[in-house]
């Protein structure tokens, strides 16, 4: 095997050095490339940023490929491939000799890349962005990717048959790329790959040994394959749903919202399709000014945000935290104000450590760290912020930092923190921001919720309304701060608490009441709950979600309870959802599905006896079907082996051509008619024959 193994290095080094080189140059252009007037970190920061990623994605992929290809497809001509198998060693071990070849070979083209990337990324200097370890994951993600489609690509060299049968390892490996992008886990993602390639290892094992017929490879190899072929339908599901998407088939969804304006009055924004087309007052009829008509009507909606969403503990509510998906910069990085640029000190928060590190974007160097006990040195070990301290980070260099029992506003320019007094007994429940429009510019308010009454501060740290609440914050615990343009006046909405259950919420009414700076009500708004939005599927989806297979979608609901009932928060609510406020949605799909199920196993199972194939295989193909629908069906009619038939002389019906007798009438085949040119002629009488011993 060592000498295969040297063999297959010394062919294809140059093609992984070649790929090496050219993926490398594409990674370190994308992570210094940055579109004309674009803001820096909009797209993601450094090793998260979608051009480095895109190159990731599609580099390890076409790497792996490659490769693959390259390692099989030139042995297939000129009789080298014979002369590679009549080797005295197993062809198993012919196989090995080359996977283990091209996992170096794949390490050189697309792990050498990547690794020279993440030192770039972390060397002082190069970037005016901290350098998060966890920031690798994405990028790992797609490398790991990439070694399934390299063994897909060995399979599909090895595999015979159709083209298309020979495309299903690469479609099973697409498959786990859209999934592995779609999730919000670096985990999952990365035991999906991991579990994509085992099997496509062991299915590319056993095509070596037969490529073209299924039934002669080992055991488990077939059950690779037909684990590969099964994917592979998913895969062709996952083109079918993303070219739906492309081409936008789907009705035209319909969202009605409340929006509060720049005088303080409620509005309803009706969209369709994501397209504003009309607001109204709350009597339901347009506004006579035309600067509230139409799509200009986004321009004089109130900033407003919220500064809490519950207010107490009595029901132990816990809101889930914000869990950006590992492909998201914001899961580990945050930049603060990230659109304001240029800027000579740029602050970010680092999410899993909890604290905050300052940069000088033109000397890309850190210069300061901020913790829970205050400013330090660059490079300093600080205390993280605890869980339960506020940061609101969207002032420009203000940054505001509420604890239950203390509020400080920090001044990142001049390093000071100045703790302020409260105007009402703690805790605080949470900090909203709030500008009021002047001309071109704004001016900035911090609303700090309390257990009485909401505190609105300026960016001075001064007191300039405590406005107390007019309704039951129990129940009403959502509460949303908004300043008008004349700056005396402040606009306080009510929306339902978090811990009442979502379809209790949506049949309350809000309130708004525009407030003085003593906190009188001026004007009160009753609003009514907004009509029920129609959210159409895309025809893709609506049909995946019905054509997924029982196994899967039941499946999916154990998997959820087990993970539920192991203490995983995520699975249990996904579940609770599901079987919530989605139970009856989740009945008629699974209602759906299963009788799409039974139909293409009955059909499955008729194929199956008109392609003669024995009982055992029959009823096991349309066992697939039943528990997998469209995809069981698929993987049946390109990986099913399915015996040659022709009509039986004797009673008309189809009999296998590789069995002596008929399974319906037991004729044996008849014997040929002479055409006289047989070079013995066959002995037809018994007393000759005896004659002639």
């Amino acid at each position: 095997m060592k000498t295969l193994i040297w063999k297959e290095l010394r062919e294809n080094i140059v093609w992984a050095v070649l790929l090496m080189l050219a993926l490398g140059g594409a990674e370190v252009f994308a992570l210094h490339q940055q579109n004309q007037g674009d803001p820096q970190y909009i797209f993601g920061m450094t090793l998260c940023k979608t051009t480095f990623l895109t190159t990731t994605l599609f580099g390890c992929a076409a790497a792996g490929i490659l490769l693959g290809f390259l390692q099989v497809l030139p042995e297939l001509k000129r009789d080298r491939w014979a002369a590679l198998l009549h080797r005295p060693v197993d062809r198993g071990q012919v196989f090995w000799g080359k996977a283990l070849a091209g996992t170096v070979l794949y390490l050189i083209a697309a792990g050498v890349p990547l690794a020279f990337s993440i030192w770039h990324v972390a060397r002082p200097g190069n970037f005016p962005t901290p350098f998060v370890p966890e920031m690798v994951k994405p990028g790992v993600a797609d490398f790991i990717g990439g070694f399934g489609y390299y063994f897909a690509a060995l399979l599909a060299a090895l595999q015979g048959g159709a083209v298309l049968l020979r495309a299903l390892p690469l479609l099973a490996a697409l498959h786990v790329s859209f999934f592995a992008v779609d999730q919000d886990l670096f985990r999952v993602a990365v035991e999906a790959a991991v579990a994509m390639i085992v099997v496509l290892c062991l299915a590319g094992w056993g095509a070596i040994y037969s490529g073209e017929t299924v039934r002669r490879r080992p055991w488990l190899a077939r059950l690779a394959f037909l684990i590969v072929a099964f994917y592979g339908a998913c895969g062709i599901g996952d083109l079918a749903k993303q070219l739906g998407r492309m081409a936008g088939l789907v009705a035209h969804p319909t969202y009605s919202y409340w929006q509060v304006l720049d005088d303080g009055s409620p509005a309803r924004f009706n969209t369709v399709n994501n397209v504003l087309v009309s607001v109204t007052d709350m009597k339901g009829k347009p506004f006579a000014d035309a600067k509230y008509q139409g799509d200009r009507a986004r321009n004089h909606a109130l900033g407003m945000n919220t500064a809490t969403s519950h207010i107490g503990n009595s029901h132990r509510f816990v809101r889930e935290p914000y869990n950006p998906e590992y492909r998201e910069s914001r899961a580990y990085l945050y930049a603060n104000e990230p659109y304001s640029h240029p800027r000579l000190e740029q602050w970010f928060h680092l999410e899993r450590d909890a604290h905050y590190v300052g940069m000088l974007p033109l000397e890309k160097t850190e210069f300061a760290v901020l913790g829970a006990d205050g400013f330090a040195a660059p490079g300093t070990k600080v205390r993280p912020f605890p869980d339960d301290v506020s940061l609101d980070q969207a002032s420009g260099d203000l940054l505001v930092i509420a604890a239950p029992d203390s509020l400080k506003f920090v001044s990142l320019s001049k390093r000071e923190i100045t703790e302020l007094p409260l105007p009402a007994p703690p805790p605080i429940y949470g900090v909203a921001h709030a500008w009021a429009r002047i001309g071109n510019r704004s001016e900035d308010y911090k609303g700090v919720a309390f257990g009485t009454a909401l505190a609105v501060y300026d960016l001075k740290g001064q007191v300039v309304a405590l406005l107390p609440y007019r309704h039951d914050v129990d129940r009403w615990g959502r509460i949303w701060l908004g300043v008008l343009n004349s700056r005396d006046r402040f606009v306080v909405r009510y929306d339902p608490s978090d811990w009442i259950d979502r379809k209790t919420r949506v049949s309350m009414p809000s309130f708004v009441d525009v407030m003085d700076v003593k906190g009188n009500v001026l004007t009160a708004y009753t609003v009514p709950p907004g009509p029920p939005s129609v959210s159409s599927q895309r025809w893709s989806s609506f049909l995946a979600a019905r054509v997924q297979g029982p196994a899967f979608f039941f499946g999916e609901m154990l998997y959820r309870r087990v993970g539920a009932a192991l203490g995983s928060t995520r699975l249990r609510n996904l579940l609770a959802e599901q079987l919530g406020p989605n139970l009856a949605d989740t009945r008629k799909v699974g209602s759906v599905l299963v009788s799409v199920a039974l139909l293409l196993a009955v059909v499955v199972y008729f194929w199956a006896r008109r392609a003669q194939l024995p009982a055992r295989q029959v009823w096991g193909w349309t066992a697939v079907a039943l528990g997998f629908g469209l995809a069981g069906l698929i993987v049946f009619w390109l990986a099913g082996a399915r015996p040659r038939t022709v009509r039986c002389p004797a009673c008309g019906q189809r009999r296998r051509i590789d069995e002596e007798v008929c399974g319906c009438c037991g004729a044996s085949w008849p014997a040929n008619p002479s055409d006289e040119t047989a070079i013995i002629d066959p002995l037809t009488e018994p007393a000759a024959l005896a004659a002639a011993s």
